[in-house]
């Protein structure tokens, strides 16, 4: 099961779009299954994260793995494919050495493509600050997948470049119909600014390595997002995809500078 994980993905460069695969026979989803995608379906970001965060069996944690790549190859927010990262990642540090560094792989494939979709998909913001909120948020939710990418082979780090773009046209027709906003453009300067002048304002403790006073706003649920213009947003969603594979390049090369963690 644990190699499979990493060579489903590897066979993304056979694999049709989305749209255009048969449907497989439909089947009652267990209740956990059915519980996940209850929250993925109301766009509960927060208690799916919750929820994905506090597994606490291995019958669990192999559903949620499941579930997050199946939904993450569906072309499902860029939250699931974040999650299914980061869970990935935790899963494999108890494994052997050669199991846990093919997970890792996969762990690094997955975040490279969420850093994909973030960039495509984002264009879709009004608040141009929302997408950016969201790539800081990649960049710091595990800061040890980059500096393993950092260490892989020439030949890893070719593998990795070469699938992430195919998963991401893979899913590229569902996440452009779809759109991912209640996720990437929502937390920006936008947001903030209408929380402020409909909604409150309370003084909360610091959490751990915060300083000063903290002040959380809650609006009045209200908000809505902005989106860009469609005569807009296209030519920039074409630009940004037909650009993927060098952007990908680049930021994978700028990771050299950083020192890599243990395979």
């Amino acid at each position: 099961m644990l190699r499979f994980m990493f060579f489903a993905l590897a066979a993304v460069a056979s694999f049709q779009p989305a749209s255009a695969q048969q449907a497989p026979t439909p089947q009652a989803p267990s209740p956990q299954i059915a519980r996940l995608d209850g929250l993925l379906a109301a766009k509960d970001y927060k208690q799916l994260g919750e929820i994905i965060g506090n597994v606490s069996t291995q019958d669990e944690l192999w559903t949620d793995l499941g579930w997050l790549k199946d939904r993450m190859m569906g072309g499902e927010s860029a939250f699931v494919t974040m999650l299914y990262a980061r869970l990935l990642w935790n899963a494999s540090l108890p494994l052997p050495a050669a199991e846990q560094h093919n997970l890792k792989q996969t762990a690094a494939m997955a975040t490279l493509y969420a850093y994909s979709a973030i960039q495509i998909d984002g264009t879709r913001c009004g608040d141009r600050t929302a997408p950016a909120h969201r790539m800081q948020q990649l960049m710091g939710w595990n800061p040890d997948v980059w500096r393993f990418l950092a260490g892989l082979t020439e030949a890893e780090r070719a593998t990795v470049l070469m699938l992430v773009p195919l998963l991401e046209s893979r899913t590229a027709a569902k996440r452009d119909a779809q759109g991912d906003v209640e996720f990437l453009c929502r937390a920006g300067m936008e947001e903030t600014s209408y929380n402020l002048t409909h909604g409150s304002a309370r003084e909360v403790p610091a959490l751990p390595g915060q300083i000063g006073r903290q002040i959380q706003l809650s609006g009045d649920g209200k908000y809505k997002p902005s989106e860009r213009p469609e005569a807009e947003r296209v030519p920039d969603v074409l630009k940004r995809r037909a650009e993927l594979p060098k952007v990908l390049a680049d930021q994978v090369a700028s990771l050299a500078a950083l020192k890599p963690v243990a395979k």
